[in-house]
């Protein structure tokens, strides 16, 4: 059979010889069609290169051997700006007269949606005023003072010619590093454009010479404009391939026929200039039909007979490189589309409707990674589908789509799709589209328990306040009750709270109780004033964090006060008991607004509670009072580092400093304030460790049948870092969950920022 096949494709190649070399486009990025060019070649005959680039359609490859090229050690980027597209691809092929080893292109479509996204915001240092276009240009090699020799003559002489109103070198690993983030979030980016109108890569892959790069995109932005729309373009300028997504509403018959007339279009466009409407990403279904055209109807049927010589039944991948369908058959959306949106409790009128807040997600996969960043969780330690933000909008899709009857929206199955999702709002931060699974999830469990009933569980962590104060009043019985292994075993058996937890402790003196041994407070002074949120396990398990926090605010000249307040709401949220939690906002609002009309801030030290303040109370009460308490409220590290401009005399550090953040600030706002936070403190050196969400997420970790998986998400990369440190290092996390898991996992005593910030006041 092997030895059929070589006559077959030797023979094919023969009789096509000259059509394969007036055909075959001369440009190093072409994947369109078959390899029969390398066949023609004096070159000895290897299949090898036949099944390169076949998509599937001729071979199963179950072992491949690939030759790699050794990557320089040094590399430095430059980043130049320019006002229009058109300005930097000018610019391509002088700036390839200087030999850089990549040349790409974002443009405005790609840097003003990452200016607005949370995670790709912080990283946007490189960034000068508003470009309409940017060319990223890499020098590499094996010494970096020659590559910044070769940066400065590329900017030098491109600022002398007048190339370019910005030109930024980036020198520094990190600095590089935030500029191929970027680079890489492109395709989530654009694809995260809210909407009717969505773009799609149907056109997204073609190439041409790179000196004809800039004279091609001018005429494929014509029969854009011609079509009524726009794209975005960027990606590979440096080999003549740019990738480019119209904005088109499949969803609408008339738009549905420009996807069609454009393909048409540019397929000629790329034909006139020699080049392939295949460059990287191979045929697929959607381009497929398009080889004919490309090669025309001799070598399309010389593909049929190499096809034909692998795979006599088709049975491989049928439909790609020898198409059987039209690039408009089997859209996922098409003008007979019917979307069904539900009533819901949370609004959703930014996202454009319930729906629309799931179709955020494309698909990109990014929360598909597992070595870096939080996002998403379960996916790292269980590697399935299902538990990934896609996989849940896609099951969530599939039920408001028609696909699956309504009734699956809230069904048993549907929970289990969703029971893994912590609601770390890891997606909300990492997820170029901004998909918030966690509201998502709020949502669901709410319209779920309308159906089903809230279960006892939800409504014992749901009401932790009540509990806690209960438990407070009673201690040190309640401790001693709650921990006697008959009660355990009750609560594992009939409440579904994991025995083995390490259950938090009751106060015997609450934190309200050490304000109050205080006397009354006289707050007529000048002195600047701020308000402390106590939040509940501070309250009435934690109250050291609470006096540490006070003593700063004071060390740093505030008088603190502490308001009338119900818990943040945070328990009943995470459990979609969202009418409980909008009672307890709309109380806090009113307590806590008459001091933000004063200009007091609001501070506190959990960030799941102060976050909420800024994530979800604007959601349960939509006027000016909860915009208002969202936009001067700050976790303490946030508060100190960025708004308090006065330092506290501390002493310096006699440790290093071991940081695991905590997610909900990690996706909102970053590390960065913690770590400055503890760098107020002479000498300090702090490692932060790269560590996801540390698996307690609130209750997540105390419920029996989450409790393996919450320990496998702290195994995965936090206790590791934390057992291979020093034991003088001190562990610090913010989070309160973030420390029982530390205790329960390690043994090791983590402490909130707060606590280490006081113990070194003078």
């Amino acid at each position: 059979f092997l030895n059929s096949i070589y006559a077959q494709v030797k023979q094919i190649a023969f009789e096509n010889k000259d059509e394969i070399e007036k055909r075959y486009p001369k440009i190093l990025r072409r994947v369109a069609g078959y390899n029969l060019d390398e066949f023609i070649k004096k070159d000895p005959f290897n299949l090898t290169k036949m099944i390169v680039g076949s998509e599937g359609t001729l071979a199963v490859v179950t072992e491949a051997k690939v030759n790699l090229v050794p990557k320089e050690k040094e590399s430095v980027l430059g980043v130049i700006h320019f006002k229009t597209l058109f300005e930097a691809l000018d610019a391509v092929c002088p700036i390839l007269e200087f030999n850089p080893s990549a040349v790409e292109l974002v443009d405005n479509k790609i840097l003003d949606p990452a200016s607005n996204t949370m995670e790709y915001a912080r990283r946007m240092t490189f960034v000068d005023g508003h470009p309409g276009a940017s060319l990223i240009v890499e020098f590499q090699g094996p010494k970096k003072r020659e590559l910044e020799l070769q940066i400065n003559d590329l900017l030098t002489h491109l600022k002398k010619s007048k190339v370019g109103y910005s030109h930024v070198q980036c020198i520094e690993k990190s600095e590089q590093e935030d500029v191929w983030f970027i680079r890489k979030a492109g395709l989530g980016l654009v694809m995260g454009t809210r909407g009717a109108r969505k773009p799609h890569g149907f056109v997204e892959d073609s190439a041409v010479p790179v000196e004809h790069l800039a004279e091609y995109i001018r005429e494929f932005d014509k029969i854009i404009k011609y079509h009524k729309t726009e794209a975005c373009y960027y990606a590979h300028a440096s080999v003549g391939l740019l990738h480019i997504r119209p904005m088109l509403n499949l969803k609408d018959r008339n738009e549905l026929d420009d996807m069609q007339s454009i393909a048409d279009a540019v397929s000629d466009l790329v034909l006139k200039y020699g080049g392939a409407f295949s460059g990287e990403h191979g045929d697929g279904l959607a381009r497929s039909c398009f080889n004919e055209k490309m090669f025309g109807p001799q070598l399309y049927d010389a593909f049929k007979k190499v096809k034909a010589a692998f795979d006599p039944k088709n049975i491989l991948n049928p439909g790609n490189i020898i198409a059987n369908q039209g690039l408009t058959e089997n859209l996922r959306y098409d003008p007979q589309t019917r979307t069904q949106e539900i009533s819901t409790f949370l609004d959703f009128s930014v996202e454009g409707g319930f729906y629309n807040s799931i179709e955020m997600c494309n698909g990109n996969g990014v929360c598909r990674k597992k070595d870096t960043g939080t996002m998403c969780p379960s996916y790292m330690v269980t590697s399935e589908e299902k538990h990934t933000t896609r996989g849940r909008a896609n099951a969530l899709r599939a039920a408001l789509s028609g696909r699956l009857d309504l009734q699956e929206f809230t069904s048993e199955q549907m929970r289990e799709v969703m029971d893994l999702c912590v609601a770390c709002k890891g997606c909300k931060g990492e997820c170029p589209t901004n998909v918030d699974m966690a509201k998502i999830k709020y949502e669901f469990l709410y319209q779920y328990h309308k159906k089903h009933g809230t279960p006892l569980r939800d409504r014992l962590f749901g009401n932790i306040e009540l509990l806690s104060k209960l438990g407070c009043a009673t201690s040190p019985v309640s401790n001693w009750l709650m921990n006697a292994p008959p009660v355990r075993w009750f609560l594992h058996q009939f409440a579904g709270i994991e025995r083995q937890r390490s259950l938090p402790p009751f106060a015997s003196e609450t934190f309200l109780k050490w304000y109050g041994k205080r006397g009354a407070q006289d707050f007529s002074s000048e002195r600047p004033k701020v308000v402390f949120f106590n939040d509940t396990f501070l309250t009435y398990n934690y109250p050291q964090v609470g006096i540490a926090s006070i003593r700063l605010l004071e060390a740093a000249g505030y008088d603190v006060i502490l308001p009338q307040k119900k818990c943040c709401g945070r328990p009943f949220i995470s459990k979609g008991m969202l009418e409980e939690a909008k009672a307890n906002a709309e109380y806090n609002i009113a307590q806590l607004y008459p001091y933000v009309e004063k200009g007091y801030p609001i501070v506190g030290c959990e960030p799941s509670c102060i976050l909420t303040f800024r994530e979800e109370y604007p959601e349960f009460v939509r006027d000016e009072r909860s915009k208002a308490i969202a936009e001067n409220s700050f976790i303490m590290e946030e508060f100190f580092t960025r708004h308090h401009d006065k330092r506290l005399n501390l002493k310096p550090a006699q440790t290093e400093f071991l940081l695991h953040g905590h997610c909900h600030a990690k996706a909102l706002l970053g590390v960065k304030p913690s770590v400055d936070f503890l760098k107020m403190i002479p000498d300090a050196e702090v490692t932060v460790v790269d560590s996801g969400c540390c698996g307690m997420a609130g209750s997540f970790g105390f419920e029996k049948e989450h409790y393996n998986i919450s320990l496998a998400m702290g195994e995965r990369k936090l206790f590791e870092a934390i057992e291979a440190v020093d034991k003088k290092v001190q562990i610090v996390a913010p989070g309160v969950s973030c420390r029982q898991q530390i205790a329960h996992g390690t043994g090791e005593i983590a402490k909130h920022p707060v606590e280490i910030l006081a113990e070194h006041l003078v």
